[in-house]
Formats: structure tokens, sequence, C-alpha cells
């Protein structure tokens, strides 16, 4: 039985040890933005899908994503490199081998991203290989259209051609939430509705709903807790009180059995004095 475990167990994972690593994103980012990349890859790793959201990600009369998720309840894995590329020339395998496993791109964008070759590459390189899929962005630092405070890398702003190259007849709007303007809060619901195919102001009337629920059964777990401590509350008062009556009953107990002893010592001594008195007056 043992061995039996052991094999189906072995089995299971050579199959999916030959399976493809899948992400649910590729977050594309400076390196000067680290920190904010850093809080979008927990922030979307660790969101639970609404259940009432269908497995592909859209209600009826949403478009989501035609492939299917790789999980029904969360975004996750997302794929985020550590590491500094330095002067290398090309992406390399790891990078060119999570874009192209990944379901979406993600591009965190500044100045410093605007200007980076290597972010460049990457929104290129998704295109290519995923043209239908969504390429999201959300901006840390700069501005739009500003020439001093570009943020968007060109590759975001253009469709790509087959060769690589910048399409100028193809302009592209990704959809870019503002931290600099909207709480993060906001700005994660928004890049999640755009991963999942849904419409902002659903997944955040569901998320209303989550909540409602959670504080409905918050306030329901409070109101049972109440009712038990009131509970025990009220047992150790009876409790306290008892041991009190006891506790008093016990004193005066105690007292009416010292009273009585006293008053046998006074007896047994008027006895003796008698006695005495008696044998004299004999005498």
């Amino acid at each position: 039985m043992v061995l039996q475990n052991f094999a189906h167990g072995f089995n299971t994972y050579a199959l999916f040890r030959d399976q493809p690593m899948r992400y649910a994103a590729f977050i594309s980012y400076s390196h000067q933005d680290r920190k904010v990349a850093k809080w979008l890859h927990r922030a979307i790793e660790t969101y639970r899908i609404p259940r009432d959201l269908t497995r592909d990600g859209a209600d009826a009369g949403d478009e989501g994503v035609e492939a299917e998720r790789i999980s029904p309840t969360v975004l996750r894995p997302v794929f985020r490199d550590d590491e500094e590329l330095g002067g290398a020339a090309e992406l390399g395998p790891k990078l060119e081998a999570a874009l192209a496993a990944a379901e979406a791109l993600i591009v965190v964008c500044s100045p410093a991203a605007a200007a980076s070759q290597w972010v460049d590459k990457e929104i290129r390189t998704f295109r290519l290989k995923h043209p239908e899929a969504p390429v999201l962005a959300v901006i840390a630092h700069g501005r739009r259209g500003d020439p001093y405070a570009e943020c968007f890398p060109e590759a975001l702003c253009w469709g790509i051609k087959q060769d690589g190259s910048l399409d100028r007849d193809s302009p592209v709007e990704p959809l870019a939430p503002d931290l600099q303007k909207a709480a993060k809060a906001t700005v994660k619901l928004k890049l999640i509705a755009g991963l999942l195919g849904v419409g902002y102001s659903r997944l955040t009337r569901r998320e209303a709903r989550r909540r409602q629920r959670f504080l409905i059964f918050a306030c329901s777990a409070a109101a049972v807790l109440l009712v038990i401590l009131s509970g025990l509350t009220i047992t150790a008062v009876t409790s306290a009180r008892e041991a009190i009556r006891e506790r008093n009953a016990a004193i005066a107990a105690r007292d009416l059995a010292e009273r009585r002893a006293w008053l046998a010592q006074q007896a047994a001594s008027q006895i003796r004095s008698f006695a005495t008195d008696a044998d004299c007056t004999v005498r």
C-alpha cells in the first residue's frame, strides 16, 4: 500500500514537472520602482477571487481572457524578476520563458521605466507572443505626455509589428490607474478587474457584498461570543455569590460553635464553683 501511494505521488510529480510553468501575470518594471513592484506582486497574489465569478474570469456578457485561469480562486503565481539585467544585450531564456508563459502583462510606469530598454523589450516581446492578451499599466511616478516626466514606455503606447517595431498607426490606450492620485486599494481592484476581464464597477460591487457578508458574519460571531461571555459572567457571578453565602454560613456556624463552647466553659466553671462552695458548707 505504501509503495503504491509512493508510486502514485511520483507519477503525479512527474506529470506536473513535465508541464510548462504558467503565470497569471508578468510584472515589468524598472528596478528603481522595486518597492511598487513588490507591493503589486503581493497584492495580486493574495487577492481571493469572488466565488460568483465564472472559472474563465468573466460573467455572462463580459469578455474575459480566452484561456482558462491557472486557479479559479486566486491570481497566482505572478512573475517578478528580482535580478538586475545590467549590460546584458538580450532578455535571456528565463525572462523569455516567463513572458511566453504569462497570461497578462502589467507595466509599472515611471520616468525610469520609460527610459528602460528592458521594460521596452519585455513589452514588445509579450505583445509579439500574446497579441490578444491584456497589457495593463500602473503609474508609480511621473505623468503621461509630460516631456519632463514621461512615464509610459513607447512600446506601451503603440501597436507592435511582426518585426518588433512600433506601429505608429495603431495607438494603444492601456488601463493605467495612477498611484499618485488613487488609493492603493482602488488601483489594486482596477488591475485585478483587468486581469479577470470584468468591469471595475462589478468587481467593486462584489467586493462590497463580500465585505458585507464578512461584517454580517463578524457581527453574528461577536453576538454569539457576547451571549457566551454573558452566560459565563452570569454563571461566575452566581457561583461567587453562592460561595459568599457558603462562606458567611460557615463563619456563622463557626461563631455559633465558638459561642456554644464558651457558654459550655462558663457553665462548667459555674458548676465547679458551686461544687466547691457546697463542699465547704458541708465541712
